[in-house]
């Protein structure tokens, strides 16, 4: 059994309590603004160079009891966004200045609005989310941040300098950086940490001020460096769908002598993913990055290139079996679903598919499954 990671425990403690944790009422003490956002395409570079905190809106390890969210949400909203708007309705998020977020998914404008209309906050923007990866897209989405610039500069009754996005540009990348770091760690026979111990750091990222995250992850690896740290399991998996929070739902698979070397969240390795140029001009390296500088995802009009991306990084960390899950009522990835499927097969990767509710631990009937696919990879490998 390994010790606990020191560092870990520390992130840990920073972002409790969840979601207004010690650090959020630190930074607020100041009379530093808080903005939330809750999808991908939200720069935090600009709100970072406005001197406010971003903060991801989500759910977290415990499952949410809906209390009132379903009388605001279609009945077939996905979870996760059920989940966001109960947590506002019962004061989770009622420390945040502002909301920001994008049209990736009509369920996500739907959050959006309903925040907009019941709990409406002193700022509340959104921006435009691209669906295709070319230079029109760069072009529309760059408009998009200028204005969004300009709203919150307005907002703070003062501009938002280039030389302070440049800045914040530099202080991200370096967090991207170390993280992709502890993903390369990950590619060992022995990887140092287990699947549920980096979604922590993940979450983590999203949550602290970017300069003290990244002070925590140079400890971090220098931590599991000096300890030489390593997690002996037998079956590798991989992790693909909609983005996790509840870190447990993935500390149960990996009680089955199993761990999660990778992932294809939003939450985990796209977060981690490449540079924003620093040799263009800072909004412009924004966009392209945004558009073009990460993984193809669920949301981009090219699947192919996504499961493309799913089928390289399996072979790249050696996993055994791929466990996809589905948030329910998620539409996106019902449309990857079967070529998904037939895609992996054919490179010989074992796949199991799960519907789950978001934030939620896994049912008994979910776990039948996963100690079969267990026994399935098993039976291959002997």
């Amino acid at each position: 059994m390994n010790a606990p990671l020191k560092t870990l425990n520390e992130m840990q403690r920073l972002t409790s309590p969840f979601p207004e944790s010690i650090t959020v009422k630190d930074w607020q003490a100041t009379g530093r603004k808080v903005i939330g956002w809750f999808n991908p395409y939200i720069p935090e570079e600009i709100i970072h160079a406005a001197g406010m905190l971003p903060f991801e809106v989500t759910g977290n390890n415990e499952p949410v009891q809906m209390q009132g969210a379903e009388a605001h949400m279609h009945s077939n909203s996905c979870s996760k966004i059920r989940t966001c708007w109960q947590l506002q309705l019962d004061g989770k998020y009622n420390f945040l200045d502002g909301l920001v977020s994008s049209h990736m998914c009509d369920q996500d404008m739907r959050l959006f609005e309903v925040w907009k209309y019941y709990k409406r906050l002193p700022y509340m923007d959104s921006i435009y989310a691209p669906r295709k990866r070319d230079e029109v897209a760069v072009k529309l989405y760059l408009t998009d941040l200028e204005d969004f610039r300009s709203r919150l500069s307005q907002y703070l009754i003062c501009r938002i300098p280039d030389e302070h996005i440049a800045n914040s540009i530099k202080v991200y990348n370096r967090g991207r950086e170390l993280m992709h770091k502890l993903y390369e760690l990950r590619k060992r026979d022995l990887p140092p940490v287990t699947g549920a111990e980096a979604l922590e750091v993940s979450k983590a990222a999203r949550r602290l001020p970017r300069e003290r995250f990244n002070e925590l992850m140079e400890q971090l690896l220098d931590e599991l460096q000096c300890t030489g740290r390593e997690v002996k399991k037998t079956r590798r998996l991989m992790i693909i769908g909609n983005d996790l929070h509840n870190t447990n739902q993935i500390a149960d698979l990996e009680t089955l002598d199993a761990i999660v070397v990778v992932d294809e969240m939003d939450v985990g390795i796209r977060y981690a993913w490449g540079q924003v140029d620093t040799q263009l001009a800072p909004m412009e390296a924004l966009a392209r990055y945004y558009v073009l500088g990460r993984p193809v995802d669920k949301h981009n009009w090219n699947s192919d290139g996504r499961l493309e991306f799913i089928g390289d990084m399996a072979e790249q960390y050696k996993v055994d079996g791929i466990v996809s899950e589905n948030v329910r009522f998620c539409t996106y990835l019902g449309w990857d679903k079967f070529d998904l499927k037939k895609q992996m097969l054919d490179r010989g990767i074992p796949i199991l598919e799960l519907d789950l509710e978001y934030g939620h631990p896994a049912g008994a009937q979910v776990k039948i499954r996963a100690e079969a696919f267990m026994e399935m990879l098993e039976s291959r490998a002997s």
